[in-house]
């Protein structure tokens, strides 16, 4: 089992986040923006960082206006991503700063300084770090983009582009749908099997299979050779006054952002 990790809020003007404090995390900058410090309107209130939700494009301006403030960062020091629940890596430096990458789920960078942040609500923000090199790297994890592969290739992408091996990988997960709330049918199981293996962390309640997907990504990275891996412990779908849940909420709800930056 991950056992969970320390961690604190931060609370810059309206907006508040958190990170963890565990080693080396209290070294590498990083956090996950709540929803609350935003503008947007219901469905989407308050912090919704995303434009592809259908909320006011005026508000989603003004809530990444807050954010970046909040973070201490500008948005031509930040790279992004279009997620598609895809295996999709990208190594990315310098020349891809204020960029928007599309049909990308991961992120990783040895450029000093650069930050990458993403998009979620349920899916499992992963970051990863090295911080000898230091590296860093953050990965949005459903169960397709886990099923495809995404974590094999981020791993891939440290290995082949920058020597760095799993074994001196720093995995943290952030919050996401727990096992209490995710119920999945038979297909999400028959296409995970393959690549987790009776490992795949499911049980029955009320008649329905749950998959504990933070568990079974924490253990999937710990299967690859990453041996430090810590988890916030936190379902986005019991937490609501907190953060999104596409689940939860119906598929009608923003997206709260998450970020790390190579020291």
């Amino acid at each position: 089992m991950i056992a969970p990790a320390h961690w604190e809020a931060v609370q810059k003007g309206p907006v508040i986040f958190y990170h963890f404090q565990d080693p080396p995390w209290s070294d590498i900058p990083h956090g996950f923006l709540t929803r609350k410090g935003g503008v947007s309107a219901p469905p989407f209130a308050a912090l919704n960082l995303s434009h592809s939700v259908g909320d006011d494009p005026a508000a989603v301006a003004e809530n990444l206006r807050r954010a970046f403030t909040a973070i201490g960062l500008g948005a031509e020091e930040i790279v992004t991503a279009w997620l598609i629940h895809g295996n999709r890596v990208a190594l990315v430096d310098t020349h891809h700063r204020g960029q928007i990458l599309e049909g990308t789920d991961g992120l990783i960078t040895a450029e000093r300084g650069l930050a990458l942040l993403m998009r979620f609500a349920d899916c499992i923000p992963v970051l990863l770090a090295d911080p000898a090199l230091p590296a860093v790297g953050i990965l949005h994890v459903g169960w397709r983009g886990l099923a495809a592969g995404i974590l094999e290739a981020a791993l891939e992408t440290f290995e082949r582009g920058l020597g760095c091996r799993p074994s001196a990988l720093h995995a943290a997960l952030g919050p996401g749908i727990g096992g209490c709330c995710y119920a999945v049918g038979l297909e999400v199981i028959e296409t995970l099997r393959p690549r987790i293996g009776k490992a795949l962390p499911l049980r029955r309640i009320n008649g329905a299979w749950h998959l504990d997907l933070p568990e079974a990504v924490g253990l999937h990275l710990r299967h690859l050779g990453v041996p430090s891996v810590i988890t916030a412990g936190v379902c986005t779908a019991c937490h609501l006054e907190d953060w999104y849940s596409h689940r939860a909420e119906h598929g009608r709800t923003g997206r709260f952002g998450t970020w790390i930056r190579n020291p």
